[in-house]
């Protein structure tokens, strides 16, 4: 396999087909104009330990799904592409699968994808917004899964 920048890091026990993530992040990536140099980190935790960043970074005293990190490069050099990190939750990946029928992987793919798409720029916080994001979101599962 060639020299990726995509860091993957499963601190969790939970079963992550590792290769279909970093395909989706290489699609993303591709799709909206990004160099393949980019870097990213996405951390697959617990609910503890995101729930201790949401707490920290957001003042929201509860575990959540995702949480994106961008990292602010106006001090590193020009030649680095970094885009930031996304932490998922694997317990609340699983409970989110459960409840909406669908397979752990799935759920976590779209979790990745939701973290990626805040990371370059994407919000939800207005209905528009959210259906902007929500549409994009199903067009990198359905585009990526069927490569």
């Amino acid at each position: 396999m060639e020299q990726s920048n995509q860091q993957l890091i499963n601190e969790t026990d939970a079963e992550i087909d590792l290769r279909r993530i970093q395909k989706l992040i290489t699609y993303i990536f591709q799709s909206e104009g990004l160099p393949t140099e980019t870097i990213i980190n996405i951390v697959f935790t617990d609910n503890a330990t995101i729930h201790e960043f949401n707490k920290k970074f957001l003042d929201r005293d509860r575990p959540t799904d995702v949480l994106s990190f961008n990292v602010h490069t106006e001090y590193l050099p020009s030649e680095l592409q970094i885009l930031g990190d996304v932490y998922i939750s694997a317990e609340k990946a699983k409970e989110q699968a459960d409840s909406f029928q669908v397979t752990f992987q799935d759920e976590v793919e779209r979790l990745v994808v939701h973290g990626i798409l805040h990371l370059i720029g994407y919000e939800h916080e207005d209905p528009g917004q959210q259906e902007k994001m929500e549409a994009l979101t199903e067009q990198y599962l359905e585009l990526s899964n069927n490569k």
